[in-house]
């Protein structure tokens, strides 16, 4: 009896120790996946961070060229309100010269007409 204790006491040590070695085994091999999950998650987070910094580079450029562009484009607007008030003051000193060339002309076709007035009278003595 004491020989079939001691063996049942061995067999369960050793049965202890089996699960304990294969909890310990299973155990290596979650840490041993994790691992090379942890490293996969950390290189994508390094692809992640570079492409986040070319793309904060991409848009801190693209930002300067609509500055740029907004920064003509007001420069090209004061030129146009500068041009469109230049064409005005022609347009009104082209209705003046305009204006004093009908006066003129008004003026000329009094004189022609007193010339023929004038060019009768010494046809008819």
């Amino acid at each position: 009896m004491t020989t079939a204790i001691i063996i049942i006491a061995v067999v369960a040590i050793a049965l202890f120790l089996l699960l304990v070695l294969r909890r310990r085994r299973q155990d290596q091999a979650v840490v041993a996946q994790r691992t090379h999950e942890a490293k996969n998650h950390r290189q994508e987070a390094a692809a992640h961070q570079q492409r986040a910094a070319e793309v904060s580079s991409d848009a801190a450029r693209k930002r300067e060229e609509a500055d740029r562009l907004q920064t003509e484009a007001e420069r090209i607007q004061q030129e146009s309100a500068r041009r469109r008030e230049e064409a005005d003051d022609l347009g009104k000193r082209g209705d003046r010269a305009l204006a004093f060339a009908q006066r003129h002309e008004g003026a000329a076709a009094e004189k022609d007409e007193e010339i023929d007035e004038r060019s009768k009278t010494f046809r008819v003595r």
